[in-house]
Formats: structure tokens, sequence, C-alpha cells
């Protein structure tokens, strides 16, 4: 694939107080032909991230029609797996509803955190409501600490699904990270999910500690997975692999031609979270620039699939 930067679609910059900084996470959807909606993680003044989105022009991404005035989704209830920030998996449309797949937020006693998945749905894309306050990607044997950031690609009667699941932890930046690899799974469901999948793409502990938030799209009857590298030197980028069966996948990282941008650029550190779009304009991937989306959205157009 061929990717073209665009530039900083967006940084937000104290909009309000519950978005005070932050575009973590994006995930688009097309609401009509010419417009696309980046549902992300807003991220309020004291460091709790929410759901918000902007609107663009699906010709010309750079150009901002719409900026939410308020959540789409807000925080758990006290002691649920989200208590403590929600952000983007992955938004789809099934049966003419918006489905937001997103990773739930909670803090741990005796290690950093917790990340489980969840699903809300929406009728007009401007206010969620959640199908369960438990995770539909709940803790199972794969994923004791991470078990979320899901894709969900429907096709005929199935609901084929990736997402991010691992129970380690690991010193990165004077922090502790956690490891997890990209798993498989298929369900009848939208909303069940086995709490066993396979494992599809190996995160490579020499220089990576996690492969997060990964995409399932079908482009010219191929399959891809978009996903975040985290990578141990925190240069975070992202990488792809590709099956024509869903059950044998290729890593293509090296083949990515989108670089880290310039010093004092807001993608310098990270190019992080991508998020592939289809239009009839064209094909795009979004992502997060430094501080996991501080300082600013970004977009690249994507060709020779």
């Amino acid at each position: 694939m061929k990717f073209e930067k665009l530039g900083c679609v967006f940084t937000p910059d104290a909009i309000c107080s519950w978005w005070h900084s932050h575009a973590m996470a994006p995930a688009p959807v097309q609401i009509n032909d010419d417009e696309i909606r980046i549902y992300m993680g807003c991220w309020s003044i004291d460091g709790i991230s929410r759901i918000g989105y902007i609107d663009v022009d699906a010709r010309d991404p750079l150009k901002i029609i719409n900026i939410a005035q308020k959540p789409v989704l807000d925080i758990g209830e006290n002691g649920c797996f989200d208590e403590n920030g929600v952000f983007p998996g992955h938004v789809t449309k099934i049966d003419n509803k918006i489905m937001l797949y997103y990773t739930g937020f909670q803090l741990g006693h005796k290690i950093p955190h917790y990340n489980f998945g969840g699903l809300a749905m929406s009728q007009s894309g401007k206010d969620f409501s959640r199908v369960s306050k438990a995770p539909i990607l709940d803790r199972a044997d794969e994923g004791l600490y991470v078990r979320a950031g899901q894709s969900v690609l429907q096709q005929n009667s199935m609901y084929h699904s990736v997402y991010s699941a691992g129970s380690g932890w690991v010193e990165v930046g004077g922090k502790s990270r956690p490891i997890y690899d990209i798993f498989y799974q298929a369900s009848p469901k939208f909303d069940e999910f086995n709490r066993v999948g396979k494992i599809i793409v190996h995160c490579n502990h020499a220089e990576e500690h996690g492969l997060g938030r990964p995409q399932l799209v079908n482009i010219n009857q191929r399959y891809y997975v978009f996903y975040t590298r985290r990578m141990l030197n925190m240069k975070y980028f992202f990488g792809y692999a590709y099956s024509d069966d869903l059950i044998h996948w290729e890593r293509a990282d090296q083949t990515i031609n989108l670089q880290h941008g310039g010093e004092g650029e807001f993608d310098s550190e990270m190019v992080y979270f991508p998020a592939f779009i289809e239009t009839k304009y064209g094909s795009y991937l979004f992502y997060s620039g430094n501080g996991f989306g501080k300082s600013g959205l970004g977009v690249a157009r994507v060709d020779n699939f």
C-alpha cells in the first residue's frame, strides 16, 4: 500500500472542560456520501477520556464541518469496567444502526489498569446507549488484563472480529505497560463472543510490547488488519497484516512508506491508532499523533491496495 500524508486535521485545545485535550483513537464512519464522522477519545481537564467526534468533508478530510458539543458516550458507573475512561475501538453500521465498539478503562490495585471491550448503539450517531453495563469482551484466560480494541466485520450471517488480548506487563519508558497480541474469532451475533479466540498476529517482543486496537477490513476481496505497534523505544507506529481466508496471516509492516514526522511536527513520535475508511472520493487512514493524540489527529490518503 502507498500512504500519502495529507496533514493534521484537528488539534483540540481546551475546547471545554470535558474535551480539554487529545484526539485519541479515531474511529471513522460515513454518515452520508460526503461526510465522515470521526469518533475519538476526548480527555477532560482531569485526564479522563470520553467519546466525542468531529465531522469532516469526504472530498477533503482536512476540512472540518462540525465538532461535537457534548460526549456521545460518557464514562460508566462507579465500579464498572469503564468507570475511569472510554475511547473508541471501532465503529460500524449494522441493521441501519451505528455500532460503537469501545474500550473501557478501569484502574487496578496491584496492577496499573484493566481494559475490556464494550458496545454502544445509536440511530443518529450523536448519542449512544450501552447494550450492557458489563463488557461484551470480558476477562478471559487469553486476556486477564487486556481484552479490548475490538473491530467487527459483518459478512453474510457471521460477525468476524479482531481484538487485542494479553496478561503481562513490561517496563517501557519508565512505566509498566501491558503486553498483548491480536486475536480473531467469528460469531453469529454482533454482541456475543467466545471466551477463546485464535492469535493471528504475534507481538515481536524484541522491539514491541503490544499490538493494539486492530481494525479488520475487506479490500478488493482480501482481508487486512491494521494495528498499532507499541514499540519498546516509545516511537509508536502502525503495521498491517493480510489474509485471503481469515486463517493464514502475513505481516507486511516493512512495506509501509508512511513515516514519523520531522522534529517539532505533531506526529514526530507517534503515528498511532490507525483507522482506515473507503469513500467514493478515495481511501483514508486517520491516526493519532504524539502523546496518544494530544498533539492532534492526522490523515493520510491510501492507494495501491
